[in-house]
C-alpha cells in the first residue's frame, strides 16, 4: 500500500504506549486532514481523516483486504496489540479526498499492460479527460511499485517504491517511473475518485469509531464496579453472574444483549462485541443491565453507600477519559455514574 508522504506529524508511535481513540479525539479537535497508518507485522491499516473525521480507511491482512466500517472497527481493535506502530502524515484535503473515495472504487480500467498501452500516453489521456483518481503501477517481476495521483488532470503526487521498498515521492519522478514502466515492463490499474458525500456510509464509519471508543470506557467502569461488588458481596463472581442474568431480563428490549445470539460478551474485564447497533441503545442496554445487577446484588451496605463508593473509585478513570466522555455524551447517557 504506498500512500503520498504528505507531512509527517508522528512516526513510529508505538501501541503499547498509544491509546489510539483518545489519539484521535485529540486530532479531531485539530480539524486534522490526513492519515494515520497502523502497521505489524502481518497487517496494516489505514484511516483517512477529514477535518479530523474519519471519512474513510482501507485494512490489509494476510491476503485479505476490508475498507469502510469493517476497516475501521478492525484497526482500533488491532491498535490495542503491543507489537505495532502508529505513523500519521498531513495531506492536502485534496488528496485526502482522492485516497477516501477511491478506496471503495472499482478500477476503470484493469490490468493494462505496457505490452499495449504507454503509461506516458495513459498519463496523456487521463490529464486530457480531467481525471481525479490514481494510476497503480506494477512493476514486472516485482520489481517496483508506483502510484501517480492526479486531481481534474493535474499530476498531484507521484510515489515509487523499489525492490527495496525504499520509496521516492515527488512530481519529478514521473519521467523515472514512465521510463522504468517501459524498460522493465508493468501492469497498471486505474481508479477515479468518487464523490465522498455519501451521508448514510460516512455516518456509519463515525458510528463505529464512538462506539469502539465507548466501549473501551464502559468496560473498564465495568471491571472497576466488578472488583467493588464483588468485594462487598457475600459470593465471589457475583456481579458477572447477576449481569449475565440482567442481559437475559433485557435482551427483549435490546436483542443485542441475548446470550444465546453471542453478539456481547463481558468476562475478565472486557468487553466483546460483535454486533451492529446505535450507540445510544447500546449504551441504554448496558446502563440498565449494570442498574438490574447492582440492585439484586446480595450486598453488606446500602445501595446509596454503593454507589457513593462506586462514584469515589471511578474518579480517576472518568477524569482520564474526560474528553471521551463529554463527547459521546456518556454524562447524560449515565448520569448514576459520570455524573449529571
Amino acid at each position: 500500500m504506498i500512500l503520498p508522504k504528505g507531512e509527517a506529524v508522528y512516526d513510529n508511535l508505538r501501541t503499547s504506549f498509544v491509546d489510539l481513540n483518545s489519539f484521535l479525539q485529540s486530532l479531531k479537535e485539530d480539524d486534522f486532514d490526513g492519515y494515520v497508518q497502523l502497521s505489524s507485522w502481518d497487517h496494516e491499516g489505514v484511516l483517512f481523516l477529514e477535518a479530523g473525521e474519519i471519512v474513510n480507511a482501507i485494512e490489509e491482512t494476510q491476503g485479505t483486504r476490508r475498507v469502510g466500517e469493517d476497516a475501521v472497527e478492525n484497526i482500533i481493535l488491532m491498535s490495542k496489540q503491543k507489537d505495532g506502530r502508529i505513523n500519521v502524515h498531513r495531506l492536502a484535503p485534496e488528496m485526502v479526498t482522492i485516497l477516501a473515495s477511491t478506496s471503495t472504487e472499482e478500477a476503470i480500467y484493469k490490468n493494462l499492460s505496457t505490452e499495449f498501452t504507454s503509461l506516458d500516453k495513459l498519463v496523456e489521456k487521463l490529464s486530457k479527460e480531467k481525471h481525479s483518481g490514481y494510476i497503480d503501477i506494477v512493476l514486472t517481476g516485482d520489481k517496483g511499485k508506483g502510484v501517480v495521483f492526479l486531481q481534474e488532470g493535474e499530476i498531484l503526487e507521484v510515489a515509487m517504491s523499489g525492490a527495496g521498498n525504499k520509496t521516492m515521492y515527488g512530481k519529478e519522478i514521473l519521467s523515472k517511473v514512465i521510463d522504468d514502466a517501459q524498460k522493465i515492463g508493468a501492469s497498471f490499474n486505474v481508479y477515479r475518485a468518487g464523490l465522498l458525500e455519501r451521508g448514510a456510509e460516512r455516518t456509519e464509519i463515525a458510528q463505529t469509531r464512538d462506539l469502539q471508543g465507548a466501549i473501551e470506557v464502559i468496560q473498564e467502569v465495568m471491571d472497576i464496579i466488578e472488583g467493588l461488588v464483588d468485594g462487598l458481596t457475600t459470593q465471589k463472581g457475583s456481579f458477572r453472574e447477576g449481569f449475565k442474568r440482567a442481559q437475559v431480563e433485557k435482551s427483549e428490549d435490546y436483542p443485542f444483549l441475548d446470550p444465546f445470539v453471542a453478539e456481547f460478551e463481558y468476562e475478565n474485564g472486557e468487553i466483546k462485541f460483535w454486533g451492529k447497533v446505535p450507540l445510544e441503545e447500546f449504551l441504554r442496554g448496558i446502563k440498565d443491565c449494570i442498574d438490574l445487577t447492582l440492585e439484586k446484588a446480595p450486598l453488606k451496605i446500602t445501595k446509596d453507600e454503593l454507589h457513593t463508593r462506586i462514584n469515589f473509585t471511578l474518579r480517576s478513570t472518568i477524569e482520564k477519559y474526560s474528553g471521551r466522555i463529554e463527547d459521546l455524551g456518556l454524562k447524560s447517557s449515565m448520569p448514576e455514574i459520570f455524573g449529571p
